[in-house]
């Protein structure tokens, strides 16, 4: 076994564990940002186990690596829903502001749509719905100052959970056309039967272009989420302590638990970066960084920590409504 194999397996392990552990928070709590990271959290353990088995075996079986590229495309926009549910359901995003949240998460569907759509007409796609979203934010912040009406109208429908929805419906959208051409473009078999860390490069080039078409559509998920889920992170632990500071007190620990989440995300998102330009980051990037996002959720579920065994065995899914209230 080659000692490169224990950076996805140990990953495979942990993402495992976590996504145990959040889905017991879930069925705790009930909140739709739990729910987010469990969905992301299986995603994770899915596409570690992918990589394991594709490096253990040496190839990467066609089938696995296409199902491989579009899950790990889409886990990271769940881990920023699962933040931007968090500060719906606590207000910090709300109808006062959530132009502000959409005008800041639709301009990189709008310009990755404009930067890619020389490549190909399937960009309209992207283009038409991410402009009227932000053309929308825009219009509205301009003139909320000068019409009661349109304040109104907009601070009755579009509060923080609205805009949640809006983040995670386009983010499934663009999945849904993004496997479109992953299942249909042809693979670089040659490649794949190397079976290391080949990122997004799996696929033949067409017309000479540095990228596949199908890679074109990755950063349409990951910038966004990685805005709401690093951004969010590093934003609570600010927030918290500025705080703190008004009421005389200084302790820098708590808190923290929000930047290993979110440093746990920056880690993973430089090394999905440098491997897509065929530095061999991805799989070691993936271990620290779950490994720092579950410590940083172990220390923010007091409850998840002292009752571990319950959350990795999943005791309370069969446990009864009665086990799950306590």
């Amino acid at each position: 076994m080659e000692w490169y194999l224990l950076f996805p397996i140990t990953t495979t392990i942990l993402s495992f564990f976590f996504f145990m552990s959040v889905t017991e928070q879930y069925f705790r709590k009930r909140g739709l940002h739990q729910l987010m990271w469990s969905i992301a959290m299986f995603l994770f353990f899915i596409t570690a186990g992918a990589e394991a088995l594709a490096l253990g075996i040496g190839e990467w079986i066609p089938v696995i690596y296409r199902l491989y590229y579009v899950l790990a495309a889409i886990q990271v926009p769940f881990m920023g829903a699962g933040v931007v549910y968090l500060f719906a359901s606590r207000s910090v995003i709300n109808e006062k502001n959530s132009a502000i949240a959409l005008l800041l998460h639709g301009f990189p569907w709008v310009l990755f749509g404009l930067l890619f759509l020389p490549r190909s007409p399937v960009f309209w796609l992207i283009l038409i719905p991410s402009g009227l979203l932000l053309g929308a934010a825009i219009i509205y912040l301009l003139l909320r100052g000068r019409s009661t009406k349109i304040r109104e109208l907009w601070e009755s429908r579009v509060d923080g959970y609205v805009f949640a929805h809006i983040f995670i419906g386009f983010s499934v959208y663009v999945f849904i056309i993004m496997n479109f051409f992953a299942w249909t473009l042809p693979l670089n078999l040659e490649l794949l039967a190397k079976g290391g860390e080949i990122s997004g490069t799996g696929w033949e080039l067409t017309n000479g272009d540095g990228r596949a078409l199908v890679r074109l559509f990755s950063p349409l998920q990951t910038v966004p989420g990685g805005i709401a889920l690093i951004g969010g992170g590093f934003y609570s632990y600010i927030a918290w302590q500025l705080s703190l500071i008004r009421n005389g007190v200084r302790d820098f620990k708590i808190g923290f638990f929000n930047v290993l989440i979110a440093g746990g995300a920056l880690v993973l998102g430089q090394g999905a970066f440098f491997s897509g330009f065929g530095y061999s980051t991805l799989y070691i990037s993936e271990t620290i960084s779950v490994a720092m996002m579950y410590l940083g959720f172990l220390m923010s579920d007091k409850v998840v920590k002292m009752k571990f065994f319950d959350a990795v065995t999943m005791r309370y899914l069969w446990g009864g409504s009665k086990q799950l209230a306590h």
